[in-house]
């Protein structure tokens, strides 16, 4: 029978390589769309909401973001951004991309940008629900932060942030729905991207000690991690700069597959940091200085 410490890796690798596992089960899906529809109609994978490959999406936007609050980063920063980053992935599948008025049944008369009304339903049912199981594990992580760690405790600090994030979600879903409905996704999928692109930069600012797998050294998993954050980052931002630039009318002939590209590259990017990821921690589960790695069993 294996340890209790040996079971813990285990879980881990499990976790990881099921991240790994359902990002590729969404670029599966939507290859496959594009092959019946004979050729890339899709404008965004965003916009696969609307279409076969809706059922995947959301669900692995939903367990991407289980996994990644499940997985333990390093303290100061990483842990963090990994639990903000886990409670914005399923907000990018519950709560869609807007379409234009071209769409069938789309927006009303003088309307640029909306979600179908036919959606509403969904998406008022789904983002709700959302909020009150992220009400119930603030609360519940609360109640264990103050128990086990005290009220003057780090731990109960480092949860203000995904405090905030879940009551400014709430306040405008609330009181400015139709911001949410218009402004939601995109903001939340670029806050996400971001999140991960730091999360690759503060693996390349720790080099990689101990035993490795795949033949690689410390360094070529370090210099992996500064590829992979580089690329998010400058994808980010020239994915920004081309929005504005079309909001802006510099552009009246932009490509329309043009954020299909970029999403593309940063799901590509995604499965390689945490494929490298795996590969990295096999045979220890979690980085150095990982939150909880040296918390006394309870």
């Amino acid at each position: 029978m294996p340890s209790r410490s040996q079971s813990a890796i285990t879980t881990y690798r499990a976790l990881r390589m099921g991240v790994v596992a359902v990002a590729l089960l969404l670029m599966v899906s939507l290859v496959l769309e594009i092959i019946r529809t004979g050729g890339l109609e899709l404008t965004s994978i965003s916009a696969s909401f609307y279409s076969p490959v809706r059922n995947v999406f959301v669900g692995v936007l939903v367990a991407t973001g289980m996994a990644l609050i499940a997985i333990m980063g390093r303290e100061k920063s990483e842990d963090g951004a990994l639990n903000l980053a886990g409670m914005l992935a399923p907000t990018i599948g519950m709560l869609p991309t807007t379409v234009g008025p071209s769409a069938p049944g789309a927006c009303r008369e003088g309307v640029a940008k909306c979600i179908p009304f036919s959606t509403l339903v969904d998406v008022e049912n789904n983002v709700s629900a959302l909020l009150v199981l992220g009400l119930v594990a603030l609360v519940g992580a609360l109640i264990y932060v103050l128990r086990t760690y005290g009220a003057g405790s780090v731990q109960l600090r480092r949860m203000i942030l995904p405090a905030s994030l879940w009551l400014v979600s709430a306040v405008l879903w609330t009181s400015a729905r139709e911001l949410m409905f218009v402004h939601g996704h995109n903001l939340a999928a670029f806050c996400f991207f971001l999140l991960l692109a730091w999360v690759a930069r503060i693996n390349a600012l720790d080099p990689p000690e101990g035993p490795t797998v795949m033949g690689l050294r410390p360094q070529d998993y370090q210099r992996g991690y500064q590829i992979i954050s580089w690329a998010m980052i400058v994808t980010i931002v020239l994915t920004a700069i081309y929005d504005i630039a079309i909001l802006l009318r510099w552009l009246p002939d932009p490509y329309p597959q043009w954020f299909f590209v970029a999403e593309s590259l940063l799901l590509a990017l995604f499965i390689a940091f945490w494929a490298l990821q795996t590969a990295h921690f096999w045979h220890d589960g979690v980085p150095d200085g990982a939150a909880g790695a040296t918390d006394a069993a309870v």
